[in-house]
């Protein structure tokens, strides 16, 4: 069966043989969808995922990756030859392209900041909330973005006697966690700031304590034993 090809990658409009009972998902990999429905009952048909690659058909729209021109349905699941002259095809085609947006990350670097057991460590997280929850214990109750785009995670509940951390003049009165942000997707990103930076410059305090203590004063506390 004749068919039709708009190739945006090779720049190519050729005329193709198909199998008049062919499934259409076995060309595109994917259910393709109907893209253009020509008067004389030819039907254009194009993938569902984002190429950057494009085609301009007519005055439609612009139409990403690949399409196949066939002709009208013959009986079920069977199609037949396109009608439409390749000729007529080649000047309708104009090639364009179409901005993809990038997927989100895999995996993204964190930070968690635990005062209660002097924790500043960078992590490697799944680039979504439930990851962020899982290393928060629960529900993220509120965020709050700090230089270089960075967000401070911090968990819904309340501990009943909790340790704070602060840095500059903001206070935290839990366990945080921090993930840069991409502005232009809204998808987590790497972390901006560093672990370095944050263990000269974060503070803790006990509860019930006015007075505050460096990382490394609180590091070596955490790591003494227990007395009897």
């Amino acid at each position: 069966m004749k068919a039709i090809l708009i190739d945006p990658n090779m720049k190519s409009v050729t005329r193709i043989d198909i199998s008049k009972d062919a499934q259409m998902s076995d060309y595109f990999g994917e259910k393709p969808r109907m893209a253009m429905k020509f008067p004389n009952g030819d039907v254009l048909f194009a993938g569902v995922q984002e190429r950057a690659e494009a085609f301009i058909i007519g005055g439609s729209r612009p139409i990403a990756g690949p399409g196949l021109i066939v002709g009208r349905r013959s009986g079920a699941g069977e199609r037949g030859p396109a009608r439409v002259h390749l000729d007529d095809v080649v000047t309708m085609v104009r090639w364009t392209a179409i901005e993809v947006r990038p997927g989100a990350p895999a995996a993204v670097r964190a930070i968690v900041i635990d005062p209660e057991q002097g924790l500043i460590e960078e992590v490697m997280i799944s680039a979504n909330e439930l990851a962020v929850m899982n290393l928060l214990g629960g529900e993220i109750g509120s965020y709050m973005r700090v230089p270089g785009n960075d967000h401070v995670f911090s968990p819904a509940f309340e501990w009943a006697s909790p340790w704070c951390w602060r840095k500059d003049d903001l206070t935290f009165s839990s366990r945080s966690v921090i993930v840069g942000h991409d502005s232009e997707t809204d998808y987590f990103a790497d972390v901006v700031t560093s672990v370095e930076n944050l263990r000269t410059s974060v503070e803790f305090r006990a509860p019930n304590e006015s007075c505050w203590m460096s990382y490394a004063a609180r590091k070596t506390q955490a790591d003494q034993p227990p007395t009897a």
